[in-house]
């Protein structure tokens, strides 16, 4: 599933055993992080056992994208402790670091190792 946004930005949707992975290419914004949480939250009402989110190649993270997380954040808990893994780069992960995200949200440097930490997670639930 592929959805443009009206910024340059794409998500994708790819399921990989229990594990739904949310692919973003591109830039969070104000324009479209409404999109990241409205999907997200779609994600987590469908029945998903752990969301991945791949920001690896997000160029741009603005602080909107930051309070879409948290809301992700807040929304996976009240639905049960649901897992939510990050994949970040260099620049997203450290917007992340600097307002603390990163102690919430597990985070990962390559999407195979955001999967299996979701997986074994969902194992020991």
């Amino acid at each position: 599933m592929n959805e443009s946004n009206p910024s340059s930005s794409t998500i994708s949707t790819d399921v990989r055993g229990t594990v739904t992975v949310l692919r973003l290419v591109g830039d969070i914004d104000l324009a479209n992080s409404d999109t990241l949480r409205v999907r997200c939250v779609e994600l987590l009402d469908s029945g998903v056992d752990a969301l991945v989110l791949d920001f690896s190649e997000v160029s741009f993270f603005a602080s909107s994208g930051i309070a879409a997380l948290a809301h992700v954040r807040e929304y996976s808990a009240q639905r049960g402790g649901l897992p939510v893994h990050v994949v970040a780069g260099r620049s997203v992960r450290r917007s992340l670091e600097l307002t603390a995200m990163d102690r919430l949200l597990p985070m990962h440097d390559a999407v195979e190792e955001a999967v299996e930490a979701a997986e074994a997670r969902v194992a020991r639930r």
